[in-house]
């Protein structure tokens, strides 16, 4: 089977899940004998006229990479142009050479940042199946995550007055991948010093892409933009030949929001290294509980102020030191000082999922304190797989192996008390952190998905896209 992907980025340009996931997946499928390209969207260079395509391959995976893309990626500052996130000439072109060139039996879109959704049509008008994996709400949402300008789950449908309030702070430029490409490069030419200095410098000094200012169809209001960004990409995914969603409560979402339940399902995901996690030994209640989250403070909605909210209210009930807290993953510098400050409270920085076997056997709870309907989230599944109980906020595709009693204890207020509620009852009770890593284990073997299984289970959505683009020719 000749399966091109679409996506943003790649490793180690990019870091997070769902790039890994994608990786892992191309990865799978190669070493299965099929045909596998990557179209996306990544680095930002200076003096290079953009958009342009850039050949190389990697691991058997044949990469076309739009260099410079005139598509802003603000990630959760979201956008101020919602119109070229639908459509934008440059990608589209490039992607009609690729679709001409790869002539692929499925289009597999992981997500579009960085690119305008207008490639679903343009696949759909070259004949080419399409299958979308729904890892976040980027077409819904310019911010990514469902949250409304207030910090709230948004459930609007008439979205436009709110989305210009939720992205006011967006990037006018596209420092964040240009931002990600010098430090490639410091790291890629760190053998050449000279050589690196210089392209260093050039790029400070360049700077990125600067977007052209917005230009509106039928001179369309900043409000009536976004609105027509949900409502065109609603109709888009309609179109798409197969839907995946990580968890049912993404689809639930998706659906309510508009977008067809017709071809719309859901399956487990996984990466391909969290089946070979070990589960750690515990054969006695632990003396001080060492508690620990996995990017959790990287941001507020990754969970960053429950975190602070839940030690500072535990200092406060007189509980500090009475237990530890290794925090994995970055934080925003602002935060590091409080954080710091408290006694067992331990920053370990970024990680390598190669060092995350090691690193758990140290820990006897996770923390899973993220605020928006995250939608899966890896990193409380590597957690299961190495038999650490979870307190998780009950929201998202979490409670998929996050159940409550059995793998976790929810956090059903979604906040910093709530959480420091829980912990508190653990550190008097750590009988309680035993007993719920016995039910880890029994619920193990169910929850971790090999990697194989998921492929397997993706060539058979393949194959139910290829069928339902097959009928609507017909």
């Amino acid at each position: 089977m000749r399966i091109l992907h679409v996506g943003w980025g790649f490793t180690p340009w990019r870091s997070g899940g769902l790039i890994l996931y994608a990786e892992d997946l191309m990865a799978a499928q190669v070493a299965r004998g099929h045909d596998v390209g990557y179209f996306f969207s990544g680095r930002q260079y200076p003096y290079i006229p953009g958009p342009r395509l850039h050949r190389w391959r990697r691991d058997g995976v044949a990469m076309r990479e739009l260099l410079n893309s005139r598509v802003v990626v603000g990630m959760e500052h979201g956008t101020r142009d919602p119109w070229r996130e639908l459509s934008e000439p440059g990608a589209e072109r490039a992607f009609r050479r690729v679709l001409r060139w790869f002539r692929p039996d499925v289009v597999h879109i992981q997500e579009l940042l960085g690119l305008p959704s207008a490639l679903i049509d343009v696949a759909a008008a070259a004949g080419r199946p399409t299958l979308m994996t729904l890892q976040d709400y980027q077409p819904l949402c310019a911010t990514l995550r469902l949250m409304d300008s207030d910090g709230r789950i948004c459930t609007r449908l008439e979205v436009g007055e709110d989305c210009v309030a939720g992205n006011a702070d967006a990037p006018r430029t596209n420092w964040i991948p240009y931002d990600a490409t010098i430090e490639f490069e410091r790291e890629r030419l760190s053998f050449e010093p000279r050589i690196r200095d210089r392209v260093i410098d050039r790029m400070d000094r360049h700077g990125p892409f600067t977007a052209p200012a917005p230009r509106a169809p039928l001179d369309e209001p900043l409000v009536a933009g976004f609105q027509r960004r949900r409502d065109v990409n609603v109709a888009r995914l309609s179109r798409v030949n197969r839907l995946i969603a990580q968890s049912p409560r993404v689809a639930e979402l998706y659906r309510t929001r508009g977008v067809s339940g017709e071809r719309l399902g859901t399956l487990p995901f996984t990466l391909r290294h969290i089946e070979r996690l070990v589960p750690r030994a515990l054969d006695e209640p632990p003396s001080r509980i060492t508690f620990a989250t996995l990017g959790g403070c990287a941001s507020e909605t990754k969970g960053l102020n429950l975190v602070l909210t839940a030690l500072r209210t535990l200092r406060a009930a007189g509980l500090e030191g009475a237990f530890g807290l290794r925090i994995f993953g970055t934080v925003p510098g602002s935060d590091v000082p409080e954080l710091e400050d408290y006694e067992g409270v331990e920053l370990r920085g970024p990680y390598r999922r190669e060092q995350l076997d090691a690193l758990l056997d140290e820990v006897d709870v996770g923390i899973m304190p993220s605020i928006w309907e995250e939608a899966f989230g890896y990193s409380g599944l590597e957690m299961i797989a190495k038999a650490i109980p979870l307190i998780a906020n009950p929201l998202g595709g979490m409670v998929e192996y996050a159940l409550e009693g059995r793998t976790a204890w929810h956090n059903r207020a979604c906040s910093g008390e709530g959480l420091a509620e829980l912990m508190s009852m653990l550190i008097a009770a750590p009988e309680r952190v035993l007993e719920m890593h016995r039910r880890v284990l029994a619920e193990r073997d169910r929850l971790i998905v090999p990697m194989s299984e998921h492929v397997d289970a993706m060539e058979a959505a393949y194959r139910e896209a290829i069928a339902a683009q097959s009928s609507n020719v017909r």
